[in-house]
């Protein structure tokens, strides 16, 4: 099983990176145009292969928790909060914005494309997650984990409200949604990822660190700022 694991983290790494790297393009390139287009389904797939692989690690941990050995109790508590429950809940977040931002630009303005069994399905998982992740950081008494729950609570019913929703009686009222739906999963995808990233090289490398909320909370201040300066360079309506 060892080996295996190590064959999954050397994925989740490699493709992580590719798409840490990858998130800066289509945001800095002008939109629609081929880079913009290439560099995006770069990031988008690497970034799928990531939370895939992190979901796997995530249920493994939770299943055998054997399996991740640490040298105190109390690091083992912290890991089994953090490589489990964590892990599993960014992977789910970072699937469901990748799956849901993709189809965005697919389904553009057709509303009821989106209306499908396995994508409410999706972000229901979601919110149950987030839900379980408030209720472990409420009960331990730790910020962070509150935190980041709040990210889903944001994004979830915002996407809902997309999916259910009827074109407005005026023609055309809501024809640039998908696109305010489309950066914006995209953008939490990415902070899902840069938190992943920030904690766990915490995690690994400064173990007292691995909840300070000051390096969870950095991606997602960077995130929602550049969200709510593009929504304002582009409106959700006509």
């Amino acid at each position: 099983m060892q080996f295996g694991i190590g064959i999954l983290i050397f994925i989740h790494i490699m493709t992580g990176s590719m798409a840490l790297v990858a998130f800066w393009v289509p945001l800095i390139t002008r939109k629609g145009r081929r880079t913009h287009r290439v560099v995006g389904l770069v990031f988008a797939y690497s970034m799928m292969v990531t939370a895939l692989t992190a979901i796997v690690l995530a249920s493994i941990h939770l299943l055998f928790p054997s399996v991740i050995q640490a040298d105190t109790a109390e690091l083992r508590h912290e890991q089994y909060l953090f490589l489990g429950w964590m892990m599993l809940y960014l992977g789910v977040l970072a699937l469901v914005l990748i799956m849901f931002g993709l189809k965005a630009v697919r389904n553009k303005g057709r509303y009821h494309l989106y209306k499908t069994p396995s994508i409410l399905f999706m972000h229901g998982v979601l919110a149950l997650l987030a839900l379980w992740i408030f209720y472990l950081g409420w009960s331990e008494r730790r910020v962070l984990l509150i935190g980041v729950a709040f990210i889903a609570f944001l994004m979830v019913p915002g996407n809902i409200r997309f999916i259910l929703q009827k074109p407005g009686a005026k023609s055309g009222g809501l024809r640039r949604e998908w696109l305010y739906q489309h950066f914006s999963s995209m953008i939490g995808a990415g902070i899902a990822g840069y938190s992943a990233f920030l904690s766990f090289g915490a995690a690994m490398y400064l173990p007292t660190q691995t909840f300070n909320p000051f390096l969870w909370t950095i991606p997602t201040i960077l995130g929602v700022s550049f969200m709510l300066w593009l929504a304002k360079r582009q409106p959700r309506h006509d």
